[in-house]
């Protein structure tokens, strides 16, 4: 019994005054990640805070749906300057401004060693090449033990896998890389523009975050500089139904409510002045156009007949007051007198 009663105990706040027990969430649960089985990675979980408070946490899709333009931000928040980074000198190649490599006239790089044993062994009285010079090999007698060019005596394959792996330190922490939004980077040329309607793109977000905080988590993913303020997320049924989410709302526990499949409920990004479309016009838009004229030139018909019903009633209801406003006046005159 006390077992039962615990599950039974509501655990967690969804919206407004809705509670989920311990078996709802469960069951919910178990439902969702189910339906994502092959996909572990869009799975939802929970954890339980040392208050008490159930925290649930996923990898959830959402889809553009925006019609204004959105306005990348210029650069990344801390890129790397490339004259920061101190590239390892590779012989017989050059460095582009560009950070590119641009090797001579040597294909094979493991044959520029050999080269170098040959001209010296036999030197070619027809060209004039220097194998020992710094422009292929340096003599190794010319660096002292110590020397900070003592790499450069290394096999030439060796400073080849050195320049492509060099030895510098992880910069990742440095720099935040963009997202793209189907395969739309940064460009100057069309850093403003509207993603296509349906684009899916997915953040990771809690059911602690409000409406605004998963908006914001968003446009922070694509470096986008628009306003929160500017968007808004919105639940689209299958049936057509448009409902706005209130800034209150947490779309984890929504998503979680409106179940996993995309194709009964999809959660978009969409311009703060996007009109919401109930259930009981939903019904109505998949209709042809000739079919919709008809049911429109009924509900002008009904509507009218309404508004004259309504009138009707007004007359009638007046015409008694007026009566009885008659009445009461005679009454107080034969008193009078």
């Amino acid at each position: 019994m006390a077992k039962n009663s615990l599950l039974e105990t509501p655990i967690a706040f969804m919206k407004e005054s809705m509670h989920i027990t311990r078996s709802q969430l469960d069951s919910l649960l178990k439902s969702y990640n189910c339906y994502f089985k092959d996909q572990k990675n869009l799975h939802i979980t929970y954890h339980q805070e040392v208050k008490g408070q159930i925290v649930l946490s996923g990898l959830i899709e959402i889809f553009w749906g925006v019609q204004r333009p959105i306005r990348f931000k210029m650069q990344d928040e801390k890129s790397i300057s490339t004259e920061s980074i101190q590239l390892p000198e590779v012989i017989g190649s050059s460095i582009t401004k560009s950070g590119m490599m641009r090797w001579g006239e040597f294909d094979d790089l493991y044959h520029i060693e050999e080269a170098g044993k040959t001209s010296d062994d036999e030197p070619d009285s027809k060209n004039d090449y220097d194998y020992n010079s710094i422009t292929l090999k340096p003599n190794l007698n010319d660096h002292a033990p110590d020397s900070p060019s003592l790499y450069r005596t290394m096999s030439d394959a060796a400073l080849v896998r050195k320049r492509i792996h060099p030895d510098t330190p992880d910069r990742s922490h440095l720099q935040k890389h963009r997202f793209s939004i189907n395969g739309h980077y940064y460009n100057y040329k069309t850093s403003i523009f509207t993603p296509a309607f349906g684009s899916e793109t997915k953040v990771m977000i809690k059911s602690t975050m409000k409406t605004k905080e998963v908006i914001e988590q968003l446009l922070h993913k694509f470096m986008i500089e628009n306003s929160p303020n500017e968007f808004a997320l919105y639940i689209i049924h299958a049936s057509g139904e448009k409902k706005k989410l209130k800034k209150k709302d947490c779309p984890l526990w929504e998503r979680l409510l409106q179940g996993p499949s995309g194709s009964i409920a999809r959660m978009f990004l969409m311009d703060r002045e996007a009109e919401e479309i109930s259930s009981d016009v939903a019904q109505y838009i998949k209709f042809n156009l000739p079919l919709l004229e008809k049911i429109l030139q009924r509900l002008n018909e009904e509507e009218e007949r309404e508004i004259q019903r309504t009138i009707a009633k007004y007359v009638h209801e007046k015409s008694i007051v007026l009566q009885y406003l008659n009445t009461k006046t005679v009454k107080k005159t034969e008193t009078t007198v």
